[in-house]
């Protein structure tokens, strides 16, 4: 095969291999993205979707799909196959190394993802020659349309999301009970007896200057006979984040003894 022929088929495949990812990874995050409901976020979930589904598409169509889509058409070539049945038979020779992909990871979602992809890569390889044929000027269009259509979606997924809620004291306090779970999970105090000590466990919180940023404050009392003690520690919460700042007194025993 000529040099030149050579260059030309990788060319189309590597383009292929270009439309092809950029069709999976548009199309099938929106299948892993909770568009509906309150999901004030699904912007955000598409995108990690999307770069979840890139990290696994794309070195799978432009590795294994380039090199079995190649080594078909060069048997292709070499055996002389043509005619109409030659279109059906390479699809589904390609199809069926799809399907075997997501077999060799045993996984069903990977070998129906597979079985699609080789199809779509098989149909655009088709009629890349024509698309390849056209000006300049309208290539290049083609090229970026996949990256302006993966923004408009995000664009279009974000105006349409319901309103972000505000992050108010009580879902601080609810975070940070999620990890220092020992005090009250709102804001009061409870009292109890833990090894003969009488225990009181409370819990504040209280706004900071900077928006959406609590300071949860958790405060242990005990007292036993002449014994008494305080200890207490101090969080900074906003929306996923929780961090201390700063604390008072020394454990309470009975903890220091489990």
């Amino acid at each position: 095969m000529p040099k030149l022929k050579v260059v030309q088929i990788l060319v189309r495949k590597l383009t292929v291999a270009y439309f092809t990812s950029w069709t999976i990874v548009l199309f099938v995050s929106l299948f892993f993205t909770n568009l509906g409901g309150a999901n004030w976020n699904a912007a955000g979930n598409y995108m990690s979707s999307a770069f979840l589904v890139a990290l696994y598409a794309v070195p799978a169509v432009f590795l294994y799909g380039i090199l079995v889509s190649s080594l078909i058409e060069a048997i292709f070539v070499t055996l002389k196959i043509k005619g109409s049945a030659e279109p059906m038979i390479s699809c589904t020779l390609q199809v069926v190394f799809g399907l075997c992909f997501g077999i060799v990871l045993e996984s069903t979602l990977f070998s129906i993802m597979g079985g699609g992809a080789a199809v779509l890569f098989f149909s655009l390889d088709r009629i890349m020659p024509t698309i390849l044929a056209l000006k300049m000027k309208t290539r290049v269009i083609s090229f970026i349309a996949p990256i302006l259509l993966f923004v408009l979606i995000v664009g279009t997924i974000y105006a349409t999301a319901p309103p972000k809620p505000p992050y108010t004291a009580k879902d601080a306090v609810q975070f940070a009970t999620s990890t220092i779970d020992r005090f009250p999970s709102k804001e009061g105090v409870i009292k109890l007896q833990i090894e003969g000590y009488d225990v009181e466990q409370e819990t504040e919180v209280e706004e900071t200057a900077e928006k959406e940023t609590y300071k949860v404050v958790f405060t242990e009392r005990w007292r036993k006979r002449e014994e008494s003690g305080i200890y207490q520690i101090i969080y900074e919460v906003s929306r996923g984040r929780m961090s201390a700042r700063g604390g008072s007194g020394e454990h309470p025993p009975y903890l220091q003894t489990r």
